[in-house]
Order: C-alpha cells, then structure tokens, then sequence
C-alpha cells in the first residue's frame, strides 16, 4: 500500500510538472537587466523549471539567471502574440513580463534594486513599455 502511495505521488508530480514546462525562444536587439543581471543583446530561451520560477538563459554565451515570478495574465489580456515586456528608463531596459501568449503562461518579473532606484529619481514619470516579439520586433508601447 505504501508503494502504492508513493507512485501515485510521483505520478501526480510528473503530471504536473509537465503542464508547467514552458520554454519560449526571442532576441532582445538591446542589453537589458534581469534583476542584478545584465544580459547584453542576443537570443535568449526561458524555460520554467518551477511553478513560479523562470530561468532567463543567453543561447550564445550560456549565462542565466533564475527568477521568481508572478502569473500576470487575465483572459482579457490574451492576444495570442509571444513576447517579452521591458520597461525603459533612458537606455536601460529591465525585463517586466514574458508571455507565450497564452494567460496562462503570462509572467511578470520582480522590480529590481537599480530598476526601483531609477524609478525613485523620476516619481512622477512612468516607465516607458517596450515589447520585443520573439522574432526580435520591438513595439514601443507593449502594442503589437
């Protein structure tokens, strides 16, 4: 009985790791930061190792980060359109959100330390939103 258990625990956890698996590839034609990361412009790939974790990973050079995130999607919100959301501040570019397009699978980034000391020094502006489609378009606005 306690085979039993254990394999339909393990089971189970398989399952569900494989509805988390996401892995989107797009090129980010800027240097952009990923929490105390500065990723310079190339291809990338994220995958989801973890239900609320997301590995950011250079295809070139092989650097990565790992990061914690937060569902940031809502059906409303679904367009269908993979991307990555940055917020620009001047010429720094820091990584916001990633969608496969989905809701589901819609994640947004924790504000780093160097993102919140540039939002400090202009309170009253917000930061510009920039999406980079995994083709490597870039969208001023988070428009397509």
């Amino acid at each position: 009985v306690a085979v039993m258990i254990i394999a339909m625990c393990l089971i189970t956890t398989a399952t569900h790791a494989q509805r988390l698996h996401l892995v989107l590839r797009f090129r980010v034609p800027f240097p952009f930061n990923v929490e105390n990361t500065t990723f310079p412009a190339g291809e990338y790939e994220v995958t989801q190792p973890g239900q609320f974790t997301l590995s950011v990973r250079n295809v070139e050079n092989q650097s990565s980060v790992l990061e914690l995130v937060e569902p940031a999607g809502s059906a409303s919100k679904a367009d269908g359109q993979a991307k990555t959301v940055f917020h620009r501040y001047g010429g720094a570019y820091f990584l916001a959100a990633i969608s496969d397009g989905s809701w589901r699978s819609t994640y947004a980034f924790r504000r780093s330390n160097k993102e919140t000391e540039l939002a400090k020094q202009s309170p009253t502006r917000q930061p510009e939103v920039v999406s980079a489609l995994s083709n490597g378009t870039v969208v001023d606005g988070g428009q397509k």
